[in-house]
C-alpha cells in the first residue's frame, strides 16, 4: 500500500493530532512522491520537529519516500516499532514486511504477516502478501489457499494484481483459471 493513498485518506480524516503545518508538509511530500521526487519530499518531511515529525501520517510517507530509493533497511527502522505502537493499522504490517523483505529475508517477512493475521484475518493484501512469499518459497498449494483467500475479500483487484505479479509465477496457470471462472459467473 503505498504512502500516497495512506496519507491522502488520512489528511481527510477528522485527525486532531494532525496540525496545519503537518497537513501542508504531507500535501508537499505528496507532490513530491507524485512526481517521482523522493529525495525532495524527504527534505520537505525532515523540515517537520517533535510530534509532527513523528506522526503516523508523515511516518507512512516517508516509508513510502524510502521505498522509492530503494533504502529498505531505513524503511524497516521506522515500519518495525510502529506494529506495537500502531498494531491496528494494517499498512504498518504490510510495509513492514515488504521492507523485511527487502532488508532482510523472505522468512522475516512471512513471519510479520502471519503475526498481523491475528488481528487482521481477513485484510486481502495482507493474504495476498503471503500467497507471493508461499509461492517464492515453493508452497504452493498454500499460496493457492492464501491467494484464493484474498480473492474472497477484494476479488477485482487481487486478481488483477495476480495476473501479473512475478512472485506467483508458479502458479499462474491456476490465477488465469479462476480469472476465468470469476469472469464466467458475472
Amino acid at each position: 500500500m503505498s504512502g500516497r493513498r495512506i496519507a491522502k485518506k488520512s489528511l481527510h480524516a477528522d485527525d486532531r493530532a494532525v496540525t496545519d503545518e503537518v497537513t501542508a508538509a504531507c500535501q508537499r511530500a505528496i507532490g513530491f512522491l507524485e512526481l517521482g521526487m523522493p529525495v525532495d519530499a524527504l527534505a520537505e518531511l525532515d523540515e517537520l520537529r517533535g510530534n509532527d515529525a513523528e506522526s503516523s501520517l508523515t511516518l507512512h510517507l516517508r516509508v513510502d519516500a524510502l521505498f522509492r530509493l530503494q533504502e529498505w533497511s531505513a524503511a524497516a527502522e521506522i515500519c518495525l516499532p510502529m506494529l506495537e505502537k500502531e498494531p491496528a493499522d494494517p499498512a504498518w504490517w504490510i510495509q513492514a514486511a515488504y521492507a523485511q523483505r527487502r532488508a532482510g529475508s523472505i522468512d522475516e517477512a512471512e513471519l510479520i504477516l502471519r503475526s498481523a493475521l491475528q488481528g487482521h484475518p481477513k485484510h486481502a493484501l495482507i493474504l495476498y502478501n503471503l500467497a507471493c512469499y508461499s509461492c517464492v518459497q515453493g508452497n504452493r498449494e498454500e499460496a493457492r489457499t492464501l491467494l484464493d483467500q484474498s480473492f474472497a475479500e477484494d476479488p477485482e483487484a487481487m486478481l488483477v494484481m495476480a495476473t501479473g505479479d512475478p512472485d506467483l509465477a508458479g502458479i499462474r496457470p491456476w490465477i488465469l483459471e479462476q480469472l476465468k471462472k470469476r469472469s464466467a459467473s458475472r
